[in-house]
């Protein structure tokens, strides 16, 4: 009998997970994120290395809700705040943030917020299982007042609604429905800051500036 085969069939029937299954993070309603051009010295959290989009090779630290750390951000630390958790449902285990950085226009910002709490989450927030816009707005650190939408996805979600980074037919069916918000939508938006080409599934949800950040490491 094979001794590594039954070591990991031991470890099925138990309940245990298999060092080969990969890692998740859960999101919270409380984010502090870290960019940096390397990963290492945080004793919490999670790194993520962006692997498309804009800022691809940078690295995030991302430390959700009880595991942040303490005390006041760094200088190039920013703390996020879900908004409308009310109306956002239990938040989902991921291991791909892909986040687009949305511009807000300054004097619509208040009523961006009662948007996304009593239409944008009923809706994006919980669009599939696998597939969740959650919006998020930077309170402390050099991103405070910014918004970001995170797409909340996994590895396996990624690849199943962008095979090779293209719209698949599953993503445009998902989306479909909630393009009614929109028109809304764009006119909260600095103008030419959402990507608006109809070719795609996502269009006015997807903000130019953006990056898929990839699950990387948790520190030991």
């Amino acid at each position: 009998m094979n001794p590594i085969r039954t070591v990991g069939a031991a470890l099925l029937i138990a309940g245990l997970p298999l060092s080969a299954q990969t890692p998740k993070m859960k999101l919270e309603e409380t984010l502090r994120v870290t960019p940096s051009t390397t990963a290492g010295g945080a004793a919490t959290g999670h790194w993520f290395q962006a692997d498309r989009g804009s800022r691809k090779g940078q690295y995030l630290h991302v430390a959700a809700g009880p595991a942040k750390e303490p005390g006041a951000p760094g200088p190039t630390t920013s703390d996020y705040q879900l908004i409308g958790a009310k109306t956002a449902g239990a938040l989902p285990d991921v291991d791909v943030l892909g986040i687009h950085y949305l511009k807000v226009r300054p004097d619509r910002r208040e009523a961006f917020e009662k948007f996304v709490t009593g239409t944008l989450n009923p809706a994006v927030g919980n669009l599939r299982p696998d597939l969740r816009l959650l919006y998020y707005k930077a309170v402390r650190g050099p991103d405070a007042s910014n918004y970001i939408t995170i797409f909340a996805l996994t590895r396996e979600s990624r690849d199943k609604y962008w095979p090779g980074g293209s719209d698949s037919d599953v993503l445009r069916t998902a989306f479909a429905p909630v393009r009614a918000h929109t028109k809304e939508l764009l006119t909260y938006l600095v103008e030419g800051s959402a990507l608006t080409d109809e070719k795609f599934a996502a269009a006015i949800y997807e903000s130019r500036d953006w990056s898929d950040f990839v699950l990387v490491a948790k520190p030991q």
